[in-house]
């Protein structure tokens, strides 16, 4: 279990406080929250706990594909027509979907 800090991060940066953020979060595992205002706006966290956050990204990214390739299916099996393609719609709303390099 992890311990959330909260650190105030002052308007006129006087004072850096991040070496000891990194140092909480590297030797007592903390969870650092820079807050400005008394609202969060930042937050330093282990290696560890980025892996598992983007992991999660990755799992859900993948859950939301899994999905919409099921809905799809269901549709082209139930022998409905597969529906507008995608270029159509991104070309009347104004969408660019070429790549970006």
């Amino acid at each position: 279990m992890s311990i959330v800090v909260s650190i105030p991060l002052p308007v006129d940066q006087a004072g850096n406080p991040l070496p000891g953020a990194l140092g909480r979060v590297e030797h007592d595992a903390a969870r650092v929250v820079f807050t400005r205002d008394g609202e969060p706006v930042a937050a330093v966290v282990s290696i560890a706990d980025l892996r598992t956050l983007e992991g999660l990204d990755e799992a859900e990214d993948a859950h939301w594909s899994r999905v919409a390739d099921e809905a799809d299916a269901k549709w082209e099996a139930e022998g409905r027509p597969a529906g507008v393609p995608m270029e159509d719609i991104a070309r009347e709303l104004g969408v660019d979907l070429t790549p970006d390099p």
